[in-house]
């Protein structure tokens, strides 16, 4: 089982530190010999974080691993963004990304790290049936999670009326969408829809979009990775509403 509040190897922990994000205490192997380790430990001087050096063992033990590179760190539990406090203060342009139960915490991992990229300015997660932030998606985001305002819904389709309400677009990625990503011209507050990795949005969600996008694809594909396919859409999205500015 996952620890939420340990995170572990170089890049997650240098990106969670950068961000500001809360870090109680830093835990180093004695064995380590990567070569980050020092910055990381002169940026936590700095910062005032605590750290200590301790058996690698120890650093195996919290984190449920060997690939830690030798360096874990403690911190506070992931704090998710309230939606209403977004929608007042988000830019009159905002792309947003709605996950309606992407299971696999490595795909989650790798679609915000997409997201963050691009430009995303937040993503809204289902709070059942769906990954949540844990370290293993902290990891496969290689700590870009730190980075973006995270929402958590309880109720996908409440959450889509009031973005509906705040004057937001809501675009479904599906393959069996109409409209191309590439010719649609994008509005400036949109929220995009990717489905669960082998079933797709729910019927009820897809319902309520006001559209569906699919990504043109050649040579008898049917369908991308759920990560590759927010990729291309959120960066398409993002690059037309950006003109816009």
């Amino acid at each position: 089982m996952s620890n939420p509040n340990i995170i572990y190897g170089l890049k997650p922990i240098q990106e969670a530190m950068q961000s500001g994000y809360s870090i109680n205490r830093i835990y180093v192997a004695k064995e380590s010999r990567a070569s980050g380790c020092s910055a990381i430990l002169d940026e936590a001087k700095s910062k005032s974080i605590p750290f200590d050096f301790v058996p690698q063992a120890k650093v195996n033990e919290l984190t449920r691993t060997m690939e830690h590179q030798g360096i874990a760190a403690k911190v506070s539990p992931i704090e998710y963004t309230d939606l209403k406090s977004f929608i007042n203060f988000c830019p009159d342009i905002t792309t947003i990304l709605i996950l309606d139960q992407v299971h696999h915490p490595k795909n989650l991992g790798m679609i915000i790290r997409t997201a963050v990229a691009s430009g995303t300015a937040a993503i809204i997660l289902t709070a059942r049936k769906g990954a949540l932030i844990d370290d293993s998606v902290v990891r496969a985001s290689t700590g870009a999670v730190f980075n973006i305002p995270i929402i958590k819904s309880n109720n996908l389709s409440q959450t889509i009326k009031q973005l509906k309400d705040a004057h937001f677009w809501v675009y479904g990625l599906d393959a069996k969408g109409t409209t191309d990503i590439f010719t649609l011209d994008w509005p400036t507050k949109t929220a995009l829809i990717i489905g669960n990795e082998t079933k797709g949005m729910r019927p009820v969600i897809e319902k309520s979009c006001d559209d569906l996008v699919n990504i043109p694809l050649h040579n008898n594909m049917d369908s991308l990775n759920a990560s590759v396919a927010a990729g291309v859409a959120l960066f398409q999205a993002n690059r037309s509403t950006l003109q816009k500015k």
